[in-house]
C-alpha cells in the first residue's frame, strides 16, 4: 500500500472570501446560501465540499493560533473539538492567520510541525519535543523509522527532508541506511553444511522467508516488514541507543530465525505452540551445526551458539526475549497471533543472592589493591597500568559498571564541594537512566596521570571527551577505521575488560607480591573480575552506614531490594549463632 506522504502541517493561505465565508458559517448561516453568496461554481474550495474546507480552515487556524500563543488553547477548546466558534475565538483565528511565520526550535513539541497520526506514532516511542525526535535518529541511524507504527521510508524521508529545510535552527540530519549488499543465501541441502550467518548478513530463500506466513496478519501492518528478517531488524531497531540490550535481544532472535528454518523447516511466521515446545528442548542441547567457539561475528567460522550448554537462567532469558518480540510484532499486525503467549518459561532454580557479592574485597584489601596499584602506575612506562587504575577506582570507588566507565565524559565530571574536594559525575547507565556518583580525590588524580599520557591538560579541557581512552591503537582494520578521524575516541565496555584484567595479571607476577598480599588475599583477586570492585564498593558503602536509598541512587539499581542484598548483617548474624550453638555441642562432647 502506498504511503500517504503528507505528514507536515502545511502552510495556510486564505482570502479575505474564505474569512468571510468563516465568520457566516460561525453565525450558522445555512452553507448553501454561503456557497451562493461567496463562491462561483467553479470555485476550489467547492470541489470536495465547501463545509468540509470550512472544518479544515478552522483547525489549521486553531493550530496556527495556538503554536503562536499557548495560552489560547483554553478558549479555542470548544472550537477545537468541532464545536461553535464564538466571536471572540474568531477575532482570534483571524489574527493568527496574519502572524509571521514560525521557525522551527528544538524544543517546539512535535505536534506543533506533524499532522496527528504522524503525532501519536512518535509518541508511541516516546518522542514529544523536535529534540527528542532528531536525537533518535542520530543514536539509531538509517533505519530510525523501523520500529516505529505507520512510520515507513518515504515518511521518515519526508521527515528527515524537513528537518534538514531548518539546519538553521534544528541542525542537519544525515542517515545512512545499512547495506544489504554481500547476503548470504542459507543452503537448506542436509548432505551438504550450511555456513550460518547473524541476521545482518542472513539472505533467507523464498519458501522460508515468511512473506506468506500462516501466522501472518491479514490486517493493515504498521511496519515496513515484507519478511521475518525484515520484522526481527524494526524490533530490534528499538533497542539501537541501548547496545547491550540490542546485542542480547539480537543473538536470541537470529538464533530462533536459524532454528527456525534449518531445523523446523518452517519460516518463523508459521511456527505454532508445537514448535515453540521443541525450541525449548533445542536450547537444552544445540545441534553440533549451530555451536562453535567464540569468533567475531565477520568470521566465517561464526556459530549462533558457544560449546558450553546454556544455563536454565539464559535459556529463560532466551524465551523472555522471543516471546516479548512476537508480542510487539502481533500489536503491529505482522503477526495475527503469539504463540509463545501459552508456552511456559523454563524452570530456574531461583539463588539464594544473585549478584555474586562474596567476589567483593574486604575494606582493608581493597585498601591494600588501591595503593599498590598507585605504586605500580607511578613508572612513566606504565601507561595502561594508569588506564587500569583508573578504571578500577572508578568502579570500586563510585560502583560504576564497565560500560559506564567506557561511557564516562570529561564535561560530565564537576568539584561539586571545594572545602570537601567531592567530584561528583554524571553517568549514563543501564536502563538508559542518567544518574549522579561522588567521585573520589584519588580517582580524579588517576585520570589525571592518565590525561597527562595523551598529552592534554584535564583542568582547562572540559570538552565533550572520553574520562578514558586507548593511548595505543591496535593494528587491526576494526580499531583503524574507529579511530581514522583524529578525533578522541574511548574504549567500549569489551574493549576495556582486557586492558584491566591484562594489567591485573601483569601486577601479579612481579617479585615482592607475597609481600604485601597473603595467599589467601592472591586467591581472592586472581579470581576477581572487574565488576568485583563493584560489589566491594556497594558492600562496603552499606557496612558503612550508607544509607540504602542513597547506595541505590549511586549504584543504579531499579530496586532497592537489589541494594539491600549487600546488607550481611543478617548473613553474618546468623553465623555468628550458628558458631554458639556449634560452640555448646563440642562443649558437651567434651
Amino acid at each position: 500500500m502506498t504511503q500517504h506522504a503528507e505528514i507536515v502541517l502545511q502552510e495556510m493561505t486564505f482570502t479575505r472570501t474564505d474569512f468571510a465565508a468563516m465568520r457566516a458559517y460561525a453565525q450558522k448561516i445555512p452553507i448553501q446560501t454561503i456557497a451562493s453568496s461567496y463562491y462561483s461554481e467553479d470555485s476550489p474550495q467547492l470541489d470536495l465540499g465547501l463545509e468540509r474546507f470550512l472544518i479544515e480552515m478552522r483547525n489549521a487556524l486553531v493550530e496556527r493560533a495556538i503554536q503562536h500563543n499557548p495560552h489560547f488553547a483554553e478558549i479555542l477548546k470548544g472550537a477545537r473539538q468541532g464545536g461553535s466558534l464564538t466571536v471572540k475565538a474568531l477575532d482570534i483565528l483571524i489574527k493568527a492567520a496574519d502572524a509571521p511565520k514560525a521557525t522551527p526550535q528544538l524544543t517546539d513539541a512535535i505536534s506543533k510541525w506533524f499532522r496527528p497520526k504522524t503525532v501519536v506514532a512518535l509518541r508511541s516511542e516516546g518522542l514529544l519535543t523536535l529534540s527528542d525526535l532528531i536525537n533518535m535518529i542520530y543514536r539509531r541511524g538509517g533505519g530510525w523509522w523501523r520500529s516505529i507504527p505507520r512510520i515507513g521510508k518515504m515518511r521518515a524521508d519526508v521527515v528527515t527532508k524537513w528537518i534538514n529545510t531548518h539546519s538553521e535552527t534544528l541542525g542537519n540530519v544525515v542517515v545512512v541506511e545499512s547495506s544489504t549488499t554481500n547476503l548470504i543465501q542459507l543452503t537448506l541441502d542436509p548432505n551438504r553444511p550450511s555456513e550460518l550467518v547473524p541476521i545482518d548478513r542472513l539472505g533467507l530463500p523464498s519458501e522460508y522467508s515468511g512473506t506468506f506466513g500462516i501466522n501472518r496478519s491479514p490486517s493493515f501492518c504498521y511496519i515496513q516488514a515484507n519478511n521475518d528478517k525484515d520484522a526481527l531488524l524494526a524490533y530490534l531497531t528499538r533497542f539501537a541507543d541501548q547496545p547491550h540490550t540490542f546485542r542480547a535481544y539480537r543473538k536470541e532472535l537470529e538464533r530462533f530465525l536459524l532454528w527456525s528454518v534449518m531445523v523446523q523447516r518452517k519460516p518463523m511466521s508459521s511456527l505454532l505452540v508445537d514448535d515453540c515446545e521443541d525450541y525449548k528442548v533445542f536450547l537444552r542441547a544445540p545441534l553440533p551445526s549451530f555451536t562453535g567457539m567464540k569468533v567475531p561475528r565477520s568470521s566465517s567460522r561464526w556459530k549462533p551458539f558457544t560449546e558450553e550448554q546454556m544455563s536454565a537462567k539464559s535459556q529463560k532469558h532466551a524465551i523472555l526475549v522471543i516471546r516479548a518480540c512476537f508480542k510487539y510484532l502481533v500489536d503491529v499486525r505482522y503477526l495475527a497471533g503469539n504463540p509463545w503467549s501459552v508456552v511456559k518459561d523454563p524452570s530456574v532454580t531461583q539463588e539464594v543472592n544473585p549478584i555474586r557479592i562474596e567476589r567483593a574485597l574486604t575494606d582493608d584489601l581493597w585498601e591494600r589493591v588501591v595503593e599498590y596499584l598507585q605504586e605500580n602506575a607511578n613508572e612513566s612506562t606504565k601507561v595502561q597500568e594508569r588506564i587500569a587504575l583508573a578504571a578500577l577506582l572508578l568502579m570500586g570507588d563510585s560502583g560504576l559498571r564497565r560500560q559506564e566507565v567506557a561511557n564516562s565524559q570529561r564535561h560530565k565530571l564537576k568539584l561539586y564541594n571545594h572545602e570537601h574536594m567531592i567530584y561528583t559525575l554524571e553517568v549514563h547507565g543501564k536502563g538508559n537512566k542518567n544518574r549522579l556518583v561522588p567521585v573520589s580525590v584519588r580517582t580524579v588524580d588517576a585520570i589525571k596521570a592518565h590525561w597527562k599520557d595523551r598529552n592534554i591538560d584535564f583542568d582547562t579541557h572540559r570538552e565533550e571527551t572520553p574520562l578514558l581512552s586507548p593511548i595505543t591503537i591496535p593494528r587491526h582494520k576494526a580499531a583503524l577505521k574507529k579511530h581514522e578521524e583524529r578525533r578522541i575516541e574511548g574504549y567500549s565496555g569489551d574493549s576495556l575488560y582486557p586492558v584491566i584484567m591484562r594489567t591485573w595479571k601483569k601486577i601479579q607476577n612481579i617479585d615482592g607480591l607475597a609481600e604485601t598480599f597473603s595467599i589467601d588475599d592472591i586467591d581472592k583477586l586472581a579470581t576477581s573480575s572487574p565488576h568485583a570492585y563493584r560489589h566491594t564498593f556497594g558492600t562496603l558503602a552499606v557496612e558503612a552506614g550508607m544509607p540504602l536509598d542513597v547506595a541505590q541512587a549511586i549504584l543504579g539499581h531499579a530496586s532497592s531490594a537489589t541494594t539491600g542484598i549487600y546488607v550481611r548483617t543478617k548473613e553474618k548474624r546468623m553465623v555468628g549463632e550458628a558458631a554458639k550453638f556449634f560452640g555448646k555441642k563440642n562443649d558437651a562432647k567434651i
